[in-house]
């Protein structure tokens, strides 16, 4: 299996994280379309309210997303630095489960109009959760690091 060096992983990471920024952005100009594409595909007409209802929740998905890969990469970069088990390092990883979560939510409330926004509601929920847990370990971890720096 190819390895590479923990800088180049990390810079990859930012690269590609960026790259996703750069995708969400282009979304929110695509969004409009992609609601009519909805529209024209859908077996019964969209009503207008259907439609607001859709570009609404997909502008506050993208909003989310973009503030989680942002924060993402402002932990690569701590990661970068060696402050991986900081209090910075925590609140970001926090801030990435809190948007999920804010997904989540928002998927929550288009399974009005569509069920199949449930599965995703619920996949958005358990990433948040996943995401709440590993915060849980980086600051017990970090707790026990600020201990240890004491007594040395």
């Amino acid at each position: 299996m190819l390895r590479i060096s923990k800088n180049a992983s990390v810079t990859v990471s930012i690269v590609l994280t960026a790259l996703f920024c750069a995708v969400l952005l282009a979304s929110a100009f695509i969004l409009p379309d992609f609601v009519q594409l909805i529209a024209s595909a859908a077996l019964r007409p969209l009503a207008l309210r259907d439609g607001i209802v859709i570009l609404v929740s997909g502008y506050l998905i993208l909003f989310f997303a973009l503030l989680a890969a942002l924060t993402l990469i402002r932990l690569l970069l701590l990661v970068r630095a060696g402050s991986v088990f900081t209090a910075k390092a925590v609140s970001c990883i926090r801030g990435v489960s809190w948007c999920a979560f804010a997904i989540a939510l928002v998927f929550l409330g288009m399974t009005w109009y569509y069920l199949v926004a449930l599965v995703l509601a619920f996949t958005a929920a358990l990433l948040g959760l996943c995401l709440r847990v590993v915060k849980n370990v980086i600051e017990e971890a970090t707790a026990i690091k600020s201990e240890n720096d004491l007594t040395v």
